[in-house]
């Protein structure tokens, strides 16, 4: 069952107290955290068919990701709404009960912890400048020396950032911060 989370607009954007709906072409940063049980999210046998599944849902939901980011406990997301109807929350959904039953599957474990981190990004916010924060992330955590060293962080969008890793290839990830609390049950 899922707990909806709105945000409460303040004052402009419609009628008082009006509340945002998260569906339209508006850009969100998200972290979806681990499960306990999960040792590590960020190996090849779980970041190749979890992007195989991202990118599934992006087709189906209308959703472009600007930038992903798989650390050992955690992957961050920028994405945003390619169309007005592309509705986050049923996004989100799609994509964690998708990846996560492959996962069960696959492993007999969870992959994803009920609670996630999420913002909608304000209009004056740079994309390219967040999506680097992201790549930085295992600069930060210490998991890389360089941010083009990390293999488990990508783009399926901006042409600088590294490409989304071949079933061969090296993947790459990178993740975000200052990220609000929305909780999924």
């Amino acid at each position: 069952m899922a707990m909806v989370t709105e945000m409460r607009l303040p004052g402009g954007g419609g009628e008082p107290g009006t509340r945002f709906n998260y569906r339209g072409m508006h850009r969100y940063l998200i972290t979806l955290l681990g499960h306990p049980s999960c040792s590590s999210i960020a190996d090849r046998e779980t970041v190749i068919p979890t992007l195989d599944i991202l990118r599934g849902s992006c087709r189906a939901h209308g959703f472009e990701v600007y930038a992903y980011c798989f650390l050992p406990d955690r992957l961050a997301l920028l994405v945003r709404g390619k169309e007005e109807d592309a509705d986050m929350k049923v996004f989100l959904s799609d994509f964690r009960t998708a990846s996560g039953s492959a996962f069960l599957q696959r492993t007999g474990k969870r992959l994803w912890s009920k609670k996630y981190q999420e913002r909608v990004l304000r209009k004056t916010e740079v994309t390219r400048s967040i999506a680097e924060e992201i790549f930085r992330l295992p600069v930060k955590a210490g998991l890389a020396s360089a941010t083009d060293a990390y293999m488990f962080q990508g783009s399926f969008v901006i042409a600088a950032a590294p490409p989304p890793p071949a079933r061969r290839g090296p993947l790459r990830i990178r993740a975000g911060k200052n990220f609000r609390k929305s909780s999924r049950t």
